[in-house]
């Protein structure tokens, strides 16, 4: 008996002590985005400098292969991990994680950009169709899902490459259009710049990033552990430069971050895909819905002043949700899917009496509101003028035809009309694209961001205006102190905050 006892003494003793080795021991896991050598000479400071801190040893785990990485992530076990986008969308969907920084990537990080040779005939977009494309790194936003998104939005899908090819690194990926083997690639501006500045690629297409790579704690972590590495990361600049300046190039510091910052790219993965990459850990939030003009990354950018202002008069975060059709807005509008709400005078109209008004978004005083496009033709695809002229426009909730429509009878030359609804207005542009549609009707603001985006492509017809104003709405539930306090929030919004998104003021309604 006594003996039976004092076994049982002895092996809870060693468990207590196994457990308080592993409870100072926290796993930072690497990626292979480099090499071994390269990747702990970079990291090893940084973790030093995390161990002081916060108590724990923090020691350096590397992956080979990304495959490997996955499989190491998900393990249920109290680790930190560097992300790529992509990487952290998909273990994220697997396993609880928390982001704790975001990693400042330095100049051109945030912009992705489709490449091709400087002597190559391609000067548009549009004329990637059936050339070869070859994609960089798969865990990066920048070198896959954001310039196949792009593709995708003006009509050019995978299976429209004569090959399509995933290169494993966004160097090979580089070299291989340098040498002719394949006409395009994407990666991260940055990432290209020896290669512009030399005059061997130049760009053909521009867009935002979004939220880039990150340092993220499984939900092993305790929560007390996970705030003081997120102080500690958050003061490395000031605290330990010599562990920043280690990093180089794979990181020139760190910013705060909240999950909802990568709703954009899961919504672009989404649609491009057809799966959801809903995170494991339901983090709270309050829900923006904004229609489906932009794509859900430049929306977030062009909108991020009225998120900083929801968040402030709510105290809560803000997610912005994008869903791929005009006709699924309104429908998780109905269904009470949003705490907030962008509507133009359609929706709003379809939505009355589920929401009530906190504000009306007021377009300039022009008539430059909203414009008529067609496609901008290089010489090689010449523009045929068929029996009847078809115009696209987002349907059901767009009242620009309507606007636009004396001007289009007058200019058609007797054709008869064909008036073809699409999803929204971006997918006007893969009407165009494809030849469905001859001209397109849409707001200015959206066709303005998609030419910044994909330049000597699109051709504007006219302009017309003023475009129609929006709404901002909330749930009618809402106490009449916080429509009180949401209402002062958004009238302290600079005019000029929201003019790239096709508004030039705010005005709280009473």
């Amino acid at each position: 008996m006594e003996m039976s006892v004092l076994k049982k003494t002895l092996i809870a003793w060693i468990l207590s002590l196994f457990c308080l080795s592993a409870q100072g021991d926290l796993r930072f896991l690497l990626p292979p985005v480099s090499s071994p050598a390269v990747m702990y000479a970079a990291f090893t400071p940084l973790a030093q400098y995390l161990s002081r801190v916060s108590g724990e040893t923090v020691h350096l785990s590397f992956s080979g292969n990304l495959q490997s990485f996955y499989l190491e992530a998900n393990k249920p076990v109290a680790q930190i991990a560097l992300f790529c986008p992509i990487s952290y969308l998909r273990v994220a969907h697997e396993s609880p994680y928390l982001p704790l920084v975001g990693i400042d990537g330095g100049p051109g990080s945030n912009h992705s950009v489709i490449l091709v040779r400087a002597d190559s005939p391609v000067h548009s977009v549009l004329q990637l169709r059936g050339k070869s494309f070859v994609m960089g790194d798969p865990a990066c936003a920048a070198s896959a899902l954001l310039p196949l998104s792009l593709l995708s939005s003006v009509g050019i899908g995978t299976k429209d490459f004569s090959t399509l090819r995933q290169s494993g690194s966004d160097q090979s990926a580089l070299m291989d259009v340098a040498a002719r083997f394949y006409d395009a690639t994407a990666v991260a501006e940055n990432v290209a710049m020896p290669y512009l500045r030399n005059g061997t690629l130049r760009v053909v297409a521009r867009m935002d990033v979004g939220p880039g790579d990150l340092i993220a704690a499984s939900a092993e972590v305790p929560p007390a552990l996970r705030d003081k590495l997120r102080a500690a990361l958050l003061e490395t600049a000031h605290a330990d430069p010599a562990a920043l300046r280690a990093l180089g190039g794979l990181a020139y510091g760190f910013h705060p971050l909240e999950e909802g910052a990568y709703a954009p790219l899961r919504a672009l993965y989404r649609d491009l895909y057809g799966k959801r990459l809903d995170p494991k850990y339901r983090s709270k939030h309050l829900v923006l819905g904004i229609p489906p003009a932009f794509s859900p990354v430049t929306a977030a950018r062009l909108f991020a002043p009225l998120v900083q202002a929801l968040r402030k008069a709510t105290g809560e975060s803000v997610v912005v949700v994008i869903p791929p059709s005009e006709t699924d807005y309104v429908r998780d509008l109905r269904a009470g899917r949003y705490q907030f709400a962008l509507l133009s005078p359609l929706m709003h109209e379809a939505a009355k009496g589920r929401l009530q008004v906190l504000a009306r978004l007021d377009p300039p005083n022009s008539e430059k509101g909203l414009a008529v496009v067609s496609i901008q033709h290089h010489g090689t695809t010449p523009e045929t003028a068929g029996p009847a002229l078809t115009i696209a426009y987002s349907s059901p909730y767009c009242s620009a035809a309507g606007i636009l429509r004396p001007w289009i009878q007058q200019h058609a030359h007797g054709r008869p009309l064909h008036w073809q609804g699409v999803a929204s207005e971006r997918a006007v542009f893969a009407a165009l694209a494809t030849g469905k549609a001859d001209w397109g009707v849409l707001r200015a603001a959206t066709v303005t961001d998609l030419m910044r985006e994909t330049p000597d492509t699109w051709r504007v017809l006219t302009t017309a205006g003023p475009a129609p104003a929006w709404v901002l709405a909330s749930r009618p539930a809402l106490p009449k102190v916080e429509i009180t306090r949401l209402r002062q929030a958004l009238a302290a919004i600079p005019p000029a905050e929201l003019e790239a998104a096709g508004f030039a003021s705010i005005r709280p309604s009473s």
